[in-house]
């Protein structure tokens, strides 16, 4: 979003950053009817990219919890959405931690916030090379949703705006009630998640999840 004619692009197609400020602000900007608006999450980022492999779903979510609490904040509802066969859209190769390659993928993802794995896709022209993704299923499955803690359960609290978490990132101790509350809800999420992917992973019509090599893993 720093590059002119590439901030509006991504625009026109709807997308905004995932700074707070921007979640506040389109989380509390209502249409003319009172309806409010929704945001899509992808929650995991860059450091997920960097996990994907081709018939797995590997999750970085354990301690993302942003998002959690800018739902709870806006009064808005989470919702579990998984993508099942998202990680055979590119055949993604593994770069050993101690290579030259991987230490370029760090020094990217810390100073630039965007990942740079190195995938392969298809071409029009060849199968086994290019960046157009392969023709491969993807099922996405959407769950029930979470709402949000009452104003009864937020002791002392007024409105959804006044709710302040605080975690200690070093010992991930909740220091305040509101820190609990918080560690309440995206538990209450992941185990959402989880049982989405379980009743989901085995139907009859959902073939990459039937095709899957490995089972949903949160691995940070």
């Amino acid at each position: 979003f720093g590059h002119p004619f590439l901030r509006e692009y991504f625009l026109s197609m709807g997308a905004v950053n995932s700074s707070k400020n921007t979640f506040r602000k389109y989380l509390n900007n209502h249409d003319s009817d009172g309806q409010g608006k929704c945001l899509i999450v992808v929650v995991g980022g860059a450091a997920e990219s960097m996990v994907a492999h081709e018939g797995s779903i590997n999750l970085v979510l354990k301690n993302r919890r942003g998002f959690v609490r800018e739902a709870i904040m806006a009064g808005a509802n989470l919702v579990p959405v998984l993508g099942f066969g998202e990680t055979n859209l590119y055949h993604m190769y593994e770069t050993p931690q101690d290579s030259f390659m991987a230490r370029i993928q760090t020094f990217v993802k810390r100073n630039f916030g965007f990942a740079m794995p190195v995938f392969r896709g298809r071409s029009f022209f060849f199968t086994e090379i290019g960046f157009i993704p392969n023709r491969t299923p993807v099922v996405v499955v959407v769950g029930k949703p979470i709402p949000p803690p009452t104003l009864e359960e937020l002791k002392g609290k007024t409105c959804y705006k006044e709710f302040a978490p605080k975690i200690d990132r070093s010992t991930d101790q909740a220091l305040n009630e509101d820190g609990e509350i918080l560690k309440q809800w995206h538990a209450k999420y992941v185990t959402e998640l989880k049982q989405l992917y379980d009743e989901y992973k085995d139907a009859q019509w959902n073939l990459p999840g039937k095709a899957r090599s490995k089972s949903l893993r949160i691995v940070r």
